[in-house]
Formats: C-alpha cells, structure tokens, sequence
C-alpha cells in the first residue's frame, strides 16, 4: 500500500459488485494472506459490525446491532500487525459524517484507506427497487422511480439517496480522511472483473489473487419474475401477511429458485423511456461531484456520466403486449401465493376458496387415522 496506508475499507457501493468482491476476499483468504493482506471477519461479509457503527436499524425489530460489534472488529484490525488490514461492507456508504468520523478515528485516519465502487444508476437503481421487493417493497420499477426521483423527502428517498449519491459519499471520506485517502472506482459493464483487477491494484496483490470466481452472487431478477414478485408482495400483505413470514417464506422461496433453479441470462427489468434523462442527468451530476471531491478514480468516469441502459434491459411494448403482459404478472403472482397457502408457507387472514394449508391437510389425515384406529380398537374389544 506504501503511502496510502495499511488499512484498506471497501465501503461500497451497494449493488456495486460488493457481494462479489466479499465472495472473493473470503475465498483467497490464504492467496492475500501471503500477497500481505488479511481479510478481516471469519466470513464473507462482517454485516452486524458494519451496520451498527453506521447505525442501521433492523426492518423487523427496529434495533440496530450492539455496537461491541464494531468494537469486536477494531480488535481485530488492530490485532493484525505484519499485513494490511482489508475490511469490507456496503453498510459503510449508507453511514452518517459522524459514523465515518468514528469508523475513521477507530481505524486510525493516518492508516486507512478507503475504497467506494460505483455503477452508473441507470444499472444501479433497477437493482436497488429488486433488493427493496426481496424486503417487502410493493411498488413497480416505475412507481418507486417516480418517489425517489420527485419526493426527496419521502423516507423511501433519503434511505436510497443516502446509498447511491455516490459524490455526496465520496464527499463525506473525503472531509474525514483527505483526498488522497480515498479512491474510487468506475464499474465497466463490459468487463466486469475490472473491479477485481481495480482492487487488487489497490491492495498490492499479485496478478490472480482473487482470480477465482465468487462462490455466493446477489443475482438479479429477471424484469418479469420482479414484476411477479411486486405483484405477489401484495398480495401477501393485502392478506395479512407479516414482514418475519416473508423472510422465511415468499423471499426464501424467490431466492431459492434465483440460485438454485433458474437457468440462462435474466432479461433485467428497465427504466422507461420517460424516466430516463432524470437518471443520466443525476449520473452526470454525480460525475462532477466525484471530481470536484478531488479524490483518486479508477475507471471512466465520463462512460459513467454519460451511461445508456444495456443491451439486456426490457425492449418498450406496444398498449396490447403491455396489458397482456401485466395479466401475465396477475396470473403468476396469484398462483405463486396460492401454492404458498397450500404449502403453508402464507397464511391468508381470509381463507381462500379451494385452498387448504399443508398443516390443515396433516391434521385432517391424521385425525382421520386416529378415529379409524380406535373404531377399529372399538370392535375389537366389543367383538
């Protein structure tokens, strides 16, 4: 690391690439260990410390983590003399200029660098509207759009803006570490191990530290299975269903079929046409802000100014194919949800017609065994 330090934080950004990199800091934890580099935690992302120094409450419960796990981790950081220090998490972006001032003096401003990796918006805030329906979100791509970008006072818009103002980010490291302390880096969508060679330039490993692919990926939605989910959203919470059941249930089985199931490239969902010059001019603001932090980039930042949506995004419809697909949406969502009332994975306040739960149905036959068992017994003793 020579001058920039031997405590290196990848702060970020979410949707950014972070749990991919986390995925290969954790597996070549032996290949950076002798290129000088130990990765911090004993698995691939440190989540509890990094949330409750930034002080990130928990949806369901409302509490942030105890803070002896911030603690816990500066133990250890400190504990690690021959080697830099590399810790890592997207929580850290979303932290208030007084939790960067602690993150900061914590980790020793005069050793630490930090790292914030940043994707253009016009791929970043699709991906943010998927992670928010895997926690419940209820709106369509176009709906949350239109609140983020029109009502910056809506709690919805400060938590994403508080994550993806990438200069105003840079800009809080910055005033707490110095311009030459922090270093950002442009994803390139046409090659993306650059932020895997980015950051091994930064760390001072050897060409392949980190050359073998992640084991665990946060991969997108496909723009129709995020639509469905939307739609299956509501109607798990129109019917009473709780924020603790999803997690364990309708999230558990999207993931589940993400990872596991699902085969061949995911058609990402898209910004519309309408929407689209709100997106680029926040790129290109956010660009001059990054500049103007005078901070170290890595990557093209005009590519990142003036970025397109991929080749991969959503094609516009025709009224007809629009109202055919939306009926589509309707139809997948409501088997999905009635499946997860026969399995007893929801649990509708009103039943539905024709729709019995697992549980229910396991009561009935055992109940049925058990009176045909004691009418059985019952001749028995009377014959």
């Amino acid at each position: 690391m020579g001058t920039l330090g031997d405590r290196v934080i990848h702060i970020g950004a979410p949707k950014c690439g972070s749990t991919a990199l986390q995925s290969a800091f954790h597996q070549n934890r032996d290949a950076l260990r002798s290129d000088g580099v130990t990765y911090i935690g004993e698995s691939s992302h440190w989540i509890s410390a990094a949330k409750a120094v930034a002080e990130v409450l928990d949806r369901i419960s409302g509490k942030k983590p105890p803070i002896s796990e911030w603690e816990r981790l500066v133990k250890e950081v400190s504990s690690v003399t021959s080697s830099t220090a590399l810790i890592s998490s997207e929580w850290f972006a979303a932290a208030s200029e007084a939790s960067v001032q602690r993150i900061v003096n914590d980790l020793d401003a005069k050793r630490l660098h930090a790292v914030l990796v940043i994707r253009s918006l016009t791929s970043t805030l699709p991906s943010a509207w998927q992670q928010g329906l895997k926690l419940g979100g209820r709106q369509g791509l176009s709906e949350w759009l239109d609140t983020i970008l029109n009502d910056p006072e809506n709690p919805r818009s400060k938590r994403v803006w508080s994550k993806h103002r990438y200069d105003q980010i840079a800009r809080r490291w910055v005033s707490a570490l110095g311009k030459e302390r922090v270093t950002v880096v442009v994803a390139d969508e046409s090659d993306p191990a650059y932020i895997f060679t980015a950051l091994s330039q930064i760390l001072g490993l050897k060409q392949g530290s980190l050359s073998a692919p992640p084991k665990r990926t946060n991969p997108s939605l496909s723009a129709f299975e995020a639509d469905t989910l939307a739609e299956l959203n509501k109607i798990y919470f129109d019917r009473g269903g709780t924020l603790y059941g999803y997690r364990s249930g309708v999230l558990r089985t999207f993931d589940g079929y993400v990872n596991s199931i699902r085969s061949g490239a995911a058609q990402r969902s898209a910004i519309s046409p309408a929407q689209m010059p709100a997106v680029q001019a926040l790129n290109t603001s956010i660009a001059a802000g990054i500049r103007e932090a005078g901070c170290r980039v890595l990557g093209d930042l005009d590519r990142f100014a003036n970025a397109q949506q991929g080749n991969r995004a959503t094609p516009p419809e025709n009224q007809g194919a629009a109202d055919q697909r939306s009926v589509d949406v309707r139809s997948a969502a409501g088997m999905m949800y009635a499946l997860m009332v026969t399995t007893g994975v929801a649990d509708p306040t009103t039943p539905l017609p024709g729709f019995g739960k697992r549980r229910t149905l396991f009561l009935y036959q055992a109940r049925s065994l058990f009176s045909r068992i004691k009418r059985s017994l019952t001749r028995r003793i009377t014959g």
